[in-house]
C-alpha cells in the first residue's frame, strides 16, 4: 500500500527530526534565526504536524476513520514527546519541561480530533453524495423499465 508506506515513512521521519532538534544545545538550535521564536510555537508545529502524519498513516493503510485511533496517536504522541522531553534534559543549554511535554500533548490531541472530525465530514459528504447519486440511478432505472 503506497499511501500506508509513504505516510508511515514520513511519520518516521518526523520523527527523527523532532529527536535531531531536542539533540541540539540552545544557542546550536536559535542561531539560524534572525527573531528567535517561542519554543512553544515549535513544540506545536512539530508535534502537530506528528499527530497529522500518524492519522495519515492510519488511514493509508486503510484501517478506518475512528475514534479509538485519534485516542492511540493521542496517547504515542504524547509518550514521544515525554521521551522528548527526557531527552533533552541530557542536553548541554536545555532541560526537561513538564510545560513543554503538556504542549505537545495538546497539540497532538487537538491535531488528531481536528482530522477525525474532517475525515468524518468527508466521509458523511462522500456518502450523501452517495445516496443521491444512487437514487438517481434507481429513478431512471425505474423510469426505463416501466416507461
Amino acid at each position: 500500500n503506497v499511501w500506508g508506506i509513504g505516510w508511515t515513512t514520513a511519520a518516521i521521519c518526523w520523527m527523527g527530526l523532532i529527536f535531531y532538534l531536542s539533540s541540539l544545545s540552545g544557542q546550536e538550535l536559535t542561531q539560524h534565526f534572525d527573531a528567535k521564536p517561542p519554543s512553544w510555537f515549535g513544540h506545536i508545529v512539530l508535534f502537530a504536524a506528528l499527530a497529522a502524519f500518524l492519522q495519515l498513516a492510519i488511514r493509508g493503510w486503510t484501517l478506518g476513520v475512528n475514534l479509538r485511533w485519534v485516542i492511540a496517536v493521542a496517547m504515542f504522541c504524547s509518550l514521544f514527546g515525554i521521551s522528548d522531553e527526557y531527552h533533552q534534559s541530557f542536553v548541554s543549554g536545555r532541560n526537561a519541561s513538564v510545560a513543554d511535554a503538556l504542549i505537545d500533548s495538546i497539540s497532538a490531541t487537538v491535531t488528531a480530533t481536528l482530522m477525525w472530525i474532517l475525515g468524518r465530514f468527508a466521509l458523511w459528504k462522500a456518502l450523501k453524495g452517495g445516496e443521491s447519486i444512487i437514487r438517481e440511478v434507481e429513478r431512471d432505472q425505474m423510469q426505463d423499465q416501466y416507461g
